[in-house]
């Protein structure tokens, strides 16, 4: 770790459903860490902040919907290494369940991405996902009609 600091961070992913699709967003490219790539909303938890408050907030901010946090079913490890620091966040991923009206959902996204898609298992393969973004969407596909009826 050549005597960096490390920094430990901790992020909520909002897995939004709607009609059996799951909202991506697409980082702007200029951001200066995964510029381009597909994600779920998501950020980092604020000091004092609940893990479901920073969700809420955090899809709120990046794509305008109001949600309800379901269950978190899902949690992946990530590190970001800068010249004098490593950012090593902790990703903990939350089925969510929008309350605006289903009709009416209106993404409004953040100056963090620059495009969204609703997208279904089978197309998840023509997006710059990473591994682990892939690897939720598997496992949320499989249990949100389950946890979603609820």
């Amino acid at each position: 770790m050549d005597n960096k600091n490390v920094i430990q961070k901790v992020v909520l992913g909002g897995v939004v459903i709607k009609d059996n699709k799951i909202l991506i967003v697409q980082r702007n490219m200029n951001e200066d860490v995964f510029p381009g790539l597909w994600e779920l909303p998501s950020g980092k938890k604020e000091d004092l902040e609940t893990a479901e408050a920073s969700l809420i907030r955090e899809v709120k901010e990046e794509t305008g919907l109001d949600v309800l946090p379901i269950a978190p079913f899902d949690v992946f490890n990530y590190q970001i290494e800068k010249p004098d620091v490593i950012k090593d966040s902790t990703q903990i991923n939350y089925l969510v369940k929008p309350t605006n009206d289903q009709d009416k959902l209106i993404v409004m996204l953040s100056g963090e991405h620059q495009d969204y898609r609703w997208i279904s298992i089978d197309e998840m393969d023509a997006y710059n996902l990473s591994d682990s973004t892939k690897s939720v969407l598997r496992k949320a596909f499989k249990i949100a009609p389950v946890i979603t009826s609820i």
